[in-house]
């Protein structure tokens, strides 16, 4: 167990800091732990971060009754004492605080490594390294404060299509970028969620991407059960190193189970799909012939690699959202999750589902898409106080701190990016003048809505009303809506 925390303290011109850790001991009761440090002298306005971890272990008494050895027999009892796991957590702290193999300030340390040497031969009575690894166990010395996190998130890209939505992203930096502790590129998957607000309670999966891979357990007759001793596997480096070639396609690792393992030479093992292994589903590669740029040398690498964005062909996929209502903005965001540690029970990490959401709104059916210019329309029409928008989800969604009257919308659909809306009464007279722009690459570029709320900061009367929308090369669309207020 380690216990990460921050104290900061601002505007004491000088301070002595004791910090009192209260813990419930499983056999030896409530316990007290006073950390003192200081004095800091601070400058008015002045703020101090202390950052603390209290660290402990599992199975620190190998035996139950150990307690009883104290005062009597300290020996006895250091001998029953297993500081494996104390040490471990306290490595782990140490490397959040201050990131192995991170050059935080730039100046060219990234600390201290060992060479791991993977694969060598005798040549000329010498050993000569063929493959090794480097291994980073200290930081650069510059605190860095940061744990273990998920791959980053993809680039995301929404296209709005015929009553539906396309979904576009790459993860050219999802599937390369390397874990900062282990240094393996541990991505595992995508999930892409879908919703009418950007809240994540509101938000569900409506489709995965999971690399195809492998737990293998391994009996371990120390502890007398199978455990997870290495990262997960893939198909082709299971069919590699246990099937009686690389391409033997009816060996199937999950044929060997708990009650049916496989017997090596020196190991007993078996297979558990590590995830839900989801390949090859409505997800699709863009570029399926796209060259992987981890198998290229890099000045082999030519425009065709790449996409109109500058992010390589290979990580770039789709998914298409289909049958949506063009006159509701869809909420959408696409996740990337690691394979996390099973070795040491850590579970898969996935980005937020929250952060980099994009709104979007489906194109309306194809009688309206058959010109060059689409036509403009107003809905809800005629917009009625007492159809119960709000209630329906239409209006003032994620805004429950808002009156009805703050959260009225009426929407404005096929917009050009750029246009200037007026909307006018009866008798001729502006109500409210709305500049829309908005770039081409934003999906709801061709959606607009109003408040119900007149330039005079009033609320709109019921009644009949005209609105127009001017174009840039000067075109003015026209059309009418009602208000029943």
């Amino acid at each position: 167990m380690i216990l990460y925390g921050i104290i900061q303290i601002k505007n004491m011109p000088k301070i002595f800091l004791t910090v009192s850790l209260l813990l419930k001991m499983a056999t030896d009761g409530d316990t007290h732990h006073i950390l003192s440090i200081g004095p800091f002298d601070m400058p008015p306005g002045g703020i101090l971060k202390i950052p603390f971890a209290y660290v402990a272990g599992e199975n620190f008494h190998t035996d139950p009754s150990n307690g009883d050895n104290l005062p009597l027999f300290p020996e006895a009892y250091y001998n029953n004492l297993d500081f494996s796991d104390l040490a471990k957590n306290a490595q782990w702290a140490r490397w959040i605080y201050d990131n192995p193999g991170v050059d935080t300030d730039g100046d060219g340390v990234f600390g201290r490594y060992t060479i791991c040497v993977l694969d060598s031969q005798l040549v000329d009575n010498e050993w000569q390294i063929l493959a090794a690894d480097t291994f980073w166990y200290q930081g650069d010395g510059v605190p860095d404060w940061r744990a273990a996190g998920p791959p980053p998130a993809p680039y995301l890209w929404l296209e709005p299509t015929l009553n539906g939505i396309r979904i576009r992203f790459n993860g050219s930096r999802s599937e390369t970028e390397k874990d900062i502790f282990t240094q393996i590129a541990d991505f595992e998957g995508y999930n892409i969620y879908f919703g009418r607000d950007e809240r994540e309670a509101s938000l569900s999966i409506v489709a995965s991407y999971d690399n195809k891979n492998y737990d293998k357990y391994i009996w371990n007759s120390t502890v007398s059960k199978y455990i997870v001793e290495d990262i997960p596997l893939t198909l082709e480096e299971i069919r590699c190193a246990y099937a009686d070639s690389c391409n033997d396609s009816f060996f199937d690792p999950l044929s060997y189970s708990r009650s049916n393992p496989y017997y090596n030479v020196d190991s007993i093992f078996y297979f558990v799909k590590h995830s839900y292994n989801v390949v090859g589903n409505a997800i699709e590669k863009v570029y399926p012939n796209a060259r992987d740029p981890r198998l290229v040398h890099v000045d082999s690498l030519v425009d065709d690699d790449y996409t109109e964005e500058g992010y390589f062909k290979f990580f770039e996929y789709s998914y298409s959202l289909d049958n949506l209502l063009p006159t509701i903005g869809y909420w959408i965001n696409v996740t990337a999750f690691d394979f996390g540690s099973p070795k040491s029970g850590l579970q898969a990490l996935e980005t937020s589902k929250t952060i980099s959401i994009q709104n979007a709104f489906p194109l309306i059916d194809a009688d309206e898409l058959s010109g060059e210019r689409k036509q403009v329309y107003v809905y809800p029409n005629p917009y009625r106080i007492d159809a119960g928008y709000r209630a329906s989800g239409y209006e003032g969604r994620t805004e429950e701190d808002r009156p009805d009257y703050r959260v009225r919308e009426l929407n404005f659909a096929n917009l050009p990016p750029r246009c200037d809306i007026k909307i006018f009464s009866l008798d001729g007279d502006l109500v409210r003048h709305l500049l829309h722009d908005k770039d081409i690459s934003d999906p709801t570029y061709n959606h607009d809505s109003w408040n119900l709320i007149t330039r005079n900061t009033q609320m709109v009367v019921s009644g009949l009303y005209y609105w127009t929308v001017e174009f840039p090369d000067g075109e003015v669309q026209m059309g009418k809506f009602v208000v029943i207020m």
